[in-house]
């Protein structure tokens, strides 16, 4: 959502100014931080491609991507419980019994219930490195595996607080795309988008049964998604050991990782919360 919404004037103040905060991020500044982090990025990319020179590295690859392909069939999302939210809401005094009317609240009064959601994921996928990094390269496979569970029931977490039913293919599959966004070398995040689950949700509401998942093609994108993501977070985990003079290789994937799915996820899901309560008046 580049330009003004025509719901615009309905907006608190507090929605609008998350609204500005949200495109902020998508345009961030140019400065001499951020000229690090471009040049970081091209130095990046260029060990990647000496990863494949690794010996054993196409066979971790492929248990990656067939762990996640696993773990996709797997109903990783159906454990953020969603009676379990609602009763965070209820603690906070908002009294409902669907995921759903968390839309009547204000924007403010979601994002004090989210507060602090970020850190429980980040600790989380920050201790499980650390204790799969002890097994050194045999421990790169389930450790990846378990980095994408943890960040898909973070993504899955963020949704069900803003309302979206996790149990949904279409937005497991927005979650998926969600955490291979963030594990991509460049994101420009002008490109992160609500529109394409925005569209596909729509097509979903007028259809039923398995013919929805032939429609949309959820499963063949899911399969798509799992395996450039596995292919992705292998070469970073992987670029971390490779001793190569002069570049600037950062061995927290999964502290870094997680902080930035959590951060993407805060503002895309808080976006499409505003776009869910408005664009149906």
């Amino acid at each position: 959502m580049t330009s003004t919404p025509p719901y615009h004037h309905l907006l608190s103040e507090y929605e609008r100014r998350a609204l500005e905060e949200i495109q902020a991020w998508r345009n961030p500044p140019q400065t001499w931080f951020s000229s690090v982090q471009a040049k970081a990025s091209e130095t990046w990319n260029g060990v990647t491609e000496l990863v494949h020179k690794v010996p054993g590295v196409e066979w971790t690859m492929e248990n990656v991507v067939t762990g996640l392909l696993e773990l996709t069939n797997e109903i990783t999302q159906d454990s953020v419980w969603t009676d379990a939210v609602i009763k965070d809401f209820r603690s906070h005094g908002h009294s409902f019994n669907d995921l759903a009317e968390v839309r009547s609240l204000d924007l403010e009064q979601v994002d004090l219930v989210l507060a602090g959601l970020d850190k429980k994921y980040v600790g989380l996928a920050t201790v499980e490195g650390a204790a799969t990094g002890l097994a050194g390269a045999a421990g790169i496979v389930p450790d990846l595996v378990a980095l994408v569970s943890i960040n898909l029931r973070a993504a899955g977490e963020y949704a069900a607080y803003c309302g979206f039913d996790t149990t949904r293919s279409e937005e497991r599959l927005f979650a998926m795309e969600l955490l291979d966004t963030v594990a991509q070398p460049t994101t420009n995040r002008k490109k992160v988008t609500i529109a394409p689950v925005v569209r596909t949700a729509s097509k979903v509401a007028r259809k039923t049964g398995s013919q929805v998942l032939e429609q949309v093609g959820i499963g063949n994108a899911f399969e798509a998604v799992a395996r450039r993501l596995g292919i992705s977070l292998t070469e970073k985990k992987l670029a971390q050991i490779v001793p190569v003079t002069g570049a600037f290789i950062g061995g927290g994937l999964n502290y870094l990782y997680t902080t930035n799915v959590c951060q993407t996820a805060h503002f895309l899901y808080r976006e499409r919360f505003i776009h869910a309560k408005y664009s149906a008046l």
